[in-house]
This record gives structure tokens, C-alpha cells and sequence, in this order.
């Protein structure tokens, strides 16, 4: 979720090393976008206008991983997530047009944790959370994902 909007939609991709140790590395890539729109009319002015605004969050993260038994592990991640926020204006009063484009992107720290369990030996299911606050935006969602093990 990012603040004020709704609709998020997006990947996650995660890849994990182990070897005999309980202790492991844990990468996560996510990437999200979003966006917004309203039209409408102000009268007696005249003015119609429609506005979109997008948003798009992308973060790498990385962490320890640490196997508890042979079906469940825990993972804790950190990182840079960055978001870009852009907003477009289009109106036209009295048969003039007028557009306006800002945009703008802030980078900031990003933190995770989750579990991934094993129902089979090579398949893993993934539930897990991601949360950054970036210039005072604040993202959070939650993630399931299933994977495969080799």
C-alpha cells in the first residue's frame, strides 16, 4: 500500500543462498506502481480539466535468513527503496488548452521480515512485509509468493 491510493499492483522477486549452515542470505527486488485520476468541470468559469497522478516504488533488499527447522525459516531485510511521484494536468477554458507535468523522485531506506515455510521439499511459500517511508510517504504491503527450491 502507498499512502493515498489504493489500487497498488506489483512484483516481488526474492532469492536465497544456503548451504549446511542455519544461518543464510536473503536478496528481495520489488517493484510497484500505481496511479490516479479525476476529471470534472468548474462552473461559471468554464474550466474542464483531468488530472492523473502515478506513482512507482522500486527497492532491493538484503538480509540473514535463518532455517528453524527443516520446513520454516525466519528473514529480516534492509535497503534503499526509491519512489517516483508524478503528476499531470490537462484543462481547457474558452477553448484554450493548458497542461502541466511535475514529477518527482526521493530515495530512502527500506526494511522487511518475513517466514517462508517448505509444505514439499522443493517448494517454498513466501509470506512476508515491506514497509519504507520516503520523504514523508509512507509504503507498506505485505507479500505472498510461492517458489521453488534447488
Amino acid at each position: 500500500k502507498v499512502q493515498d491510493f489504493k489500487n497498488i499492483r506489483g512484483v516481488n522477486v526474492k532469492y536465497r543462498y544456503e548451504d549446511d549452515s542455519p544461518v543464510s542470505f536473503i536478496s528481495s527486488l520489488s517493484y510497484l506502481y500505481g496511479d490516479r485520476q479525476a476529471s470534472g468541470s468548474v462552473e461559471p468559469e468554464g474550466i474542464h480539466y483531468h488530472d492523473k497522478f502515478e506513482v512507482k516504488y522500486g527497492s532491493l533488499m538484503v538480509g540473514p535468513a535463518y532455517r528453524l527447522s527443516d520446513n520454516f525459516s525466519l528473514y529480516a531485510l534492509a535497503g534503499v527503496g526509491t519512489v517516483k511521484a508524478t503528476f499531470k494536468e490537462h484543462s481547457t477554458q474558452d477553448g484554450d488548452s493548458f497542461s502541466n507535468k511535475i514529477s518527482s523522485r526521493k530515495t530512502g531506506f527500506a526494511w522487511g521480515a518475513g517466514v517462508q515455510m517448505n509444505p514439499l521439499e522443493n517448494i517454498v511459500v513466501d509470506v512476508g512485509y515491506e514497509g519504507s517511508n520516503i520523504s514523508s510517504t509512507k509504503i507498506n504491503g505485505f507479500n505472498v509468493g510461492v517458489g521453488y527450491r534447488f
